[in-house]
């Protein structure tokens, strides 16, 4: 989008007045004339450029704090897998311990017998059986004390195997811990550097100019997506009929039977209407509904559907996208953690998300959208009138 006409024409007129008197003749009038715009048109191109490496620095920030949230996740999963196994092997380590106390006195009271039968045979004689079975009495003892021996070393071994490998568990243990103090710090200068930008942007936003464009651009961007999220709905119903669902979204209830019953997706005042003016110097309007969600409320899917879309996008922030069948798709924006993923079914009422912090660059708080075959419906037609 260029800068209006009579924009332009105020500031050559500004910039001509200043030049002296006998310069302004017919072809030097013109040439500063041509060089004036030329400069503003370098000056805005160089602010468009600014803005849309914000942008790009902004999805960057945001997609790796994703990821680091996504790796915490995991390893505290793993963590706690872990400290299970780890239980486990203490149990195990405690069992043996115990076992082998057991050995240790049974093999200490059968040397201690032996050392009674050496040393006072007159008590084995005293009984009538071991006296006449003396050889095989002693020979039977010395078995018994080789076999406790044995069974004590492999009690031994398998202690000191059993605390190796629980050694080695908390070492793991340890390790994962510390990728975990390194994905938070990771995560904290992502979100560090994705506020920086966002403040950078939010005084960008001060050229209304640039701040249309970008609008405009952000509104392109979101209904190509949605355009190819219809022609795949219209591509998987003109396919031959083999049995496949083939995508297809059937609800157990349709959407449209939910006028004016529609739940929303948090419990939140409205703070932009949709239709509302963006700003009161622009002419752009609000799509949807903008509520003032807590950062990090749980956004629920309002009806059983599809995922469609479940990434970053300009203007928008983290935004999941639902297909709700017979052209009706719900927006969810400006979201801090996305817990869907494209392609999976999301039951009415599962987490699609988590709200993000309001923000002048894409939302005051979270943005939800209702549509149907591309257009835009006010979300609040469809909730229940209070």
């Amino acid at each position: 989008m260029s800068l209006s006409f009579s924009w332009i024409v105020l500031l050559v007129a500004g910039l001509l007045t200043a030049l002296p008197a006998q310069a302004l003749e017919p072809e030097a009038e013109l040439e500063a004339t041509l060089e004036a715009i030329r400069d503003i048109e370098r000056s805005l191109d160089e602010r468009r450029e600014a803005v849309a490496d914000l942008e790009e620095r902004i999805a960057a920030s945001a997609r790796g704090s994703s990821e680091q949230r996504e790796r915490l996740g995991e390893l505290e999963a793993r963590r706690q897998a872990q400290e299970q196994v780890i239980a486990d092997h203490e149990e195990r380590v405690e069992a043996r311990e115990a076992g082998l106390r057991e050995q240790r006195r049974e093999a200490a009271h059968l040397l201690h017998d032996q050392w009674l039968q050496g040393r006072h045979p007159q008590r084995s004689r005293a009984d009538a059986d071991r006296q006449r079975h003396h050889d095989v009495y002693h020979a039977s003892i010395r078995d018994a004390r080789q076999e406790a021996l044995a069974a004590l070393q492999e009690r031994l071994e398998d202690l000191r195997a059993a605390r190796a490998e629980l050694a080695e568990e908390r070492e793991r243990l340890t390790r994962r811990e510390a990728e975990a103090r390194e994905a938070m710090e990771a995560l904290e200068r992502e979100e560090a550097a994705r506020r920086a930008a966002l403040a950078d942007l939010e005084a960008a936003m001060q050229d209304e100019t640039l701040e249309l464009e970008r609008l405009e651009r952000n509104a392109e961007t979101l209904d190509a997506v949605i355009r190819e999220i219809e022609e795949e709905r219209q591509a998987a119903r003109e396919a031959p009929d083999d049995g496949e669902t083939r995508g297809a979204v059937n609800p157990d209830v349709a959407f449209a039977a939910l006028e004016g019953e529609l739940p929303r997706p948090l419990e939140a005042p409205v703070v932009r209407t949709f239709g509302s003016s963006r700003d009161s110097g622009l002419g752009s309007r609000w799509q949807g509904v903008v509520l003032d969600a807590e950062t990090g409320a749980a956004v629920r899917a309002v009806h059983q559907g599809r995922v469609a879309y479940a990434d970053w996008m300009q203007g928008y922030g983290f935004l999941v996208i639902l297909e709700h069948g017979e052209g009706y798709l719900t927006l969810y924006g400006n979201l801090d953690e996305i817990m869907v993923r494209p392609g999976e079914d999301a039951d009415a009422g599962e987490a699609v998300g988590r709200a993000g912090e309001g923000s002048p660059g894409i939302a005051p708080g979270l943005y939800f959208e209702v549509r149907r075959e591309g257009r835009t419906l006010n979300p609040e037609d469809w909730w229940p009138s209070q």
